[in-house]
């Protein structure tokens, strides 16, 4: 162990600032993909009822909203969360996502699509500031030690509010959308009134948020970097942070895939969602059941990671992360998707990519310096999005050429058999420690 990695055990007061931490970033979570599992059914609802043909593929336009304001943004995000307190920009963000919410339910309100997916794209942004003050700074309240554990309930906690987030927010649009219907059957304005509501609650329950960033104790700036102009289009450069440490760079790519991966699996099961349901009544809860399945398999192999890696960061989960990725995209392709097996194997896709990420990202944020952690994590959130940009783009050109879905997850399978063999090659000692139980 460095120097650098001998500190003091966490005190109570760290704990707490973690905690608060650690519900904090879920909310926040929980509300982006609540809001985006809204105006998905919403504008699937429109499309069906030729009300606003322009809401077709809604779910590719928010998905490459999610990932274009890290790529536009993300190196300023980087020097903000190094050259301010992180704490600072947390709060500074929790703000931001309350002004948004009422924006987004003001559009709603006057029936208004195109506000509302602009004010999903500046939650995107919101999202943005928040990521590398919020990642950065669990090893300066945690210290070495923890960072596996608590990085990886962060992560996984942020995966289960958005399995939570998107399946309620999909089953409550349905719920009062039926309820409308039986009161007034074809009223125009039933989905505008279904989605409205639960904006409602999720805007008031912002609030509380705010009060939590507090709860955080303050940390110093680790930069003194003035602002630059240039500063705005340092993409290549933080990418090349990337690129300098041979440790850094393996385990950047192995978490982009990851994000590309669970992209992809996840606009599948939308469109899956979609052919069985028409798009209209039921859609939501269609895609609720097949995101559950999705996010829940995600959860559940992020949280036996995180247990595994309590005591230190096990690389050895890697591989075999990996080889679930491969076998549950294998059986999802030889699956129909009227089946119910298809919501199982989804999930154990899903615990694959999980098991993955957890170790990966740990370790990353373990051997980040200090002084460049939150550029670095900035650069790590630029390639993440970038994979997932990718992962929109392809799969919705499968989606327009209408290729089977036992075509679009056997070519899922083998990108992953490239990445898992590249996985046992990079980590075969702590691969073969972690079987050997040392």
């Amino acid at each position: 162990m460095s120097a650098s990695q001998k500190q003091v055990k966490p005190s109570r007061r760290n704990w707490g600032s973690f905690y608060s931490l650690f519900i904090l970033q879920t909310q926040n979570a929980f509300n982006d993909k609540a809001a985006q599992f809204l105006l998905i059914p919403l504008g699937g609802l429109l499309m069906s009822t030729s009300i606003i043909p322009a809401a077709h593929g809604i779910e590719y336009i928010l998905g490459a909203l999610i990932v274009i304001p890290f790529i536009l943004f993300a190196p300023i995000a980087g020097w903000l969360s190094d050259r301010y307190s992180k704490t600072s920009v947390i709060r500074c963000a929790i703000f931001m996502q309350f002004a948004v919410f009422l924006s987004i339910l003001l559009a709603v309100y006057y029936q208004n699509l195109g506000l509302a997916v602009f004010g999903f794209f500046l939650l995107s942004v919101e999202s943005v500031i928040l990521s590398p003050a919020k990642r950065g700074i669990v090893k300066e309240l945690v210290g070495h030690e923890r960072l596996g554990f608590a990085s990886g309930i962060l992560e996984m906690s942020v995966v289960l509010a958005v399995c939570v987030g998107q399946v309620l927010s999909s089953w409550w649009f349905d719920i009062n959308l039926l309820a409308l219907e039986r009161d007034k059957p074809g009223d125009l304005s039933n989905g505008w009134s279904a989605a409205y509501v639960p904006l409602v609650v999720i805007t008031l329950a912002t609030i509380p948020t705010i009060l939590l960033s507090y709860g955080i104790e303050r940390k110093p700036a680790m930069g003194k970097r003035r602002f630059e102009a240039k500063i705005l289009w340092e993409h290549f450069s933080q990418l090349k942070d990337l690129w300098e440490d041979r440790r850094i760079r393996l385990s950047s790519v192995g978490i982009a895939f990851f994000w590309g991966f669970a992209g992809f699996l996840n606009l599948a099961a939308i469109q899956m969602g979609k052919e069985t349901s028409g798009g209209g009544l039921g859609f939501g809860t269609d895609i609720a059941w097949l995101m559950f399945a999705a996010s829940g398999g995600i959860a559940g192999g992020g949280l036996i990671s995180s247990i595994i890696c309590r005591k230190n960061i096990q690389l050895g989960l890697v591989p075999i992360g990996g080889l679930l990725m491969v076998c549950g995209s294998m059986a999802l392709a030889m699956t129909s998707i009227e089946s119910p097996w298809i919501k199982l194997w989804i999930a154990v896709a899903g615990a694959g990519g999980a098991t993955l990420l957890v170790p990966l990202n740990a370790y990353l944020q373990d051997i980040c310096p200090p002084q460049k952690r939150g550029r670095i994590i900035a650069g790590l959130n630029l390639l993440d999005c970038i994979s997932g940009l990718l992962a929109v783009i392809i799969q919705g050109l499968m989606a327009t050429f209408n290729l089977p879905h036992s075509l679009q997850f056997t070519l899922l399978a083998v990108i992953s058999v490239v990445a898992t063999s590249y996985a046992v090659k990079l980590v075969p000692k702590h691969f073969i420690g972690l079987i050997l139980g040392k």
